[in-house]
């Protein structure tokens, strides 16, 4: 004869092996599974839930999303009205303005997407910094010292200098381009704020 077992409350047990001890049950680290959410994220057949890891809200927006509803188009008209003093007498000047424009809200600047690092303002502040250090090491040299020679010491010794600075320059910022921005931008792309308390988390 079977006997039936109607208490049906999970209750972990314990397996010694070799003088260790085991337990079996819920693979969260010990805490209690909650009613209708799988283990490993939703239930099987259902919908996933989110939950804020502050506040435990479910009330999340992707990140993304709220970026780009902070920004606003604006487009205001202005009419102006004055009266002019000529040699003919008062006389009224109409006018009318238009403004157009974008605007953000400060959340979604700081909520902005992270971005490449731009290979044209290296250039441009490289040749900056060349130019103004080059220039003070070319007067130092040639007009404080009075030499004849232009192609100086100093004068190619700054020159290769800050030709290897530039390389080295070119390589950090592919490296940020090609390998750092991919995962940046990933980990970005699948951000989720909390509309409760604000904060960010990855889903």
């Amino acid at each position: 004869m079977r006997s039936t077992v109607t208490d049906r409350s999970f209750v972990p047990s314990t397996l010694g092996i070799g003088g260790l001890e085991t337990k079996a049950g819920n693979r969260l680290h010990g805490g209690a599974i909650r009613k209708g959410i799988h283990p490993y994220g939703a239930a099987r057949g259902g919908p996933m839930e989110l939950q804020c890891p502050n506040c435990k809200s479910t009330d999340l927006k992707k990140v993304s999303l709220a970026y780009q509803e902070g920004f606003q188009r604006i487009r205001t008209r202005t009419r102006l009205r004055g009266v002019v003093l000529g040699p003919d007498g008062p006389d009224v000047v109409v006018g009318r303005a238009t403004t157009k424009g974008i605007q953000q809200t400060e959340m979604s600047k700081a909520l902005s997407p992270p971005k490449k690092w731009s290979y044209i303002k290296l250039f441009g502040r490289s040749a900056l910094v060349f130019l103004s250090v080059g220039w003070i090491v070319f007067y130092v040299n040639t007009v404080t010292k009075n030499s004849s020679s232009v192609a100086s010491a100093p004068l190619m010794a700054y020159s290769l200098l800050s030709a290897g600075v530039f390389v080295l320059l070119l390589l950090i910022y592919g490296k940020h381009n090609h390998l750092t921005y991919p995962g940046q931008y990933a980990r970005w792309n699948r951000s989720f704020i909390c509309q409760r308390c604000g904060a960010v988390s990855q889903g």
